[in-house]
């Protein structure tokens, strides 16, 4: 049996991968630090049992060419991202994943990212590695300026006291449009903040939630949450969930915050927003064009805080992806159905 991996391996696996596979090869950001095209993929894969990857196109075409393909490892929570799970599921090709496997690491980042946006965390530090707000004042050894008030000024630019003020996050009302694993680790944070936590999401039973979180329908979270964060998966149904009618409820002191997809909300009109201060300000972590272009208008507001597509990324999700994964391959390998299957239907023979 043959593995392929093309993406990170946590090398504390390798021992347990050893003993599942005759042949261990790497190829992609295990060498190059980069995504495999499908021809590059096709070359590194093509007599694998099984490919263990991240970001790499395993599309049909691909699919088609590895012929001796009996398994799919996928380090992600969602495999459709860049597999063809309808082609992978008429070969008879399980696809084993991994969901929730950043769902902490996620929510960390959403925390921070309201913090950093309403308390001008990221503003400040921007502004002051920039020399905008400087001054020439006379500062003792303690770090304090004569009146006791650091950036005073002179002028009202200068006045970061004032300039900076935010919301504080007890009682303020947090709306999480999806509350999968990401949105419950989420509100448990949010929870610890002692804010009040609101929740929509039409495929989770309120009965079945434990936390102190309240459901409600869409446009009534819009209406009423001081913050907003999105964290549902793409699919026909979330495509464009979040569209201008919605997003012209909000409140105009209240923020959003985007770590999920570009496609579930409408930029230009949380643009327009933003520009015209209809709205406080937004935290966003992905794009409908990533990287952004040198002209796009996200980079002319200075009440937003943009952040390039990390909100998952951390040290953690590798160990916990491998553990999961190397599991599911012993099951297989031992005949036993996986516990986390991507596409059950491949599993059934005709």
């Amino acid at each position: 049996m043959k593995l392929l991996i093309t993406t990170y391996l946590d090398e504390r696996y390798l021992p347990i991968l050893n003993e599942m596979f005759e042949t261990i090869e790497y190829a992609g950001m295990m060498q190059t630090g980069r995504v495999l095209t499908e021809d590059e993929l096709i070359q590194a894969g093509s007599d694998a049992d099984c490919i263990l990857l991240e970001f790499d196109p395993l599309t049909r075409y691909v699919l088609q060419n590895c012929k001796n393909l009996k398994l799919i490892a996928s380090v992600r929570g969602g495999a459709r991202a860049n597999i063809d799970v309808r082609a992978a599921t008429e070969m008879r090709i399980p696809i084993i994943n991994v969901p929730g496997r950043n769902k902490d690491t996620v929510a960390d980042f959403t925390m921070g990212l309201l913090i950093a946006l309403s308390r001008g965390i990221a503003k400040g530090h921007h502004l002051i590695m920039n020399n905008v707000i400087t001054d020439n004042k006379t500062f003792s050894e303690n770090g304090f300026c004569e009146t006791d008030i650091n950036w005073v000024g002179s002028t009202e630019e200068k006045f970061a006291y004032l300039q900076f003020k935010g919301p504080t996050l007890n009682g303020k009302l947090l709306g999480l449009i999806g509350y999968g694993a990401i949105g419950r680790e989420t509100a448990k944070r949010a929870l610890a903040f002692d804010m009040k936590v609101l929740a929509f999401d039409p495929y989770v039973n309120p009965e079945t939630v434990n936390e102190n979180v309240t459901f409600v329908d869409l446009p009534e979270l819009m209406k009423i949450s001081d913050f907003i964060s999105i964290h549902v998966p793409i699919t026909k149904s979330t495509i464009g969930l979040v569209n201008s009618e919605l997003l012209s409820l909000m409140k105009s002191d209240a923020y959003i915050i985007n770590t999920a997809r570009a496609v579930v909300m409408d930029y230009d009109k949380l643009i327009d927003m933003l520009q015209q201060g209809q709205i406080a300000g937004a935290a966003l972590d992905v794009f409908p064009v990533e990287p952004l272009p040198e002209n796009h208008p996200l980079l002319e507001l200075d009440n937003v805080v943009l952040t390039p597509h990390i909100g998952g990324c951390s040290f953690d999700p590798y160990e916990r992806s491998y553990r999961m994964l190397t599991e599911d391959m012993k099951r297989f390998m031992n005949g036993e159905q996986p516990e986390h299957i991507y596409n059950p239907d491949a599993l059934i023979t005709k």
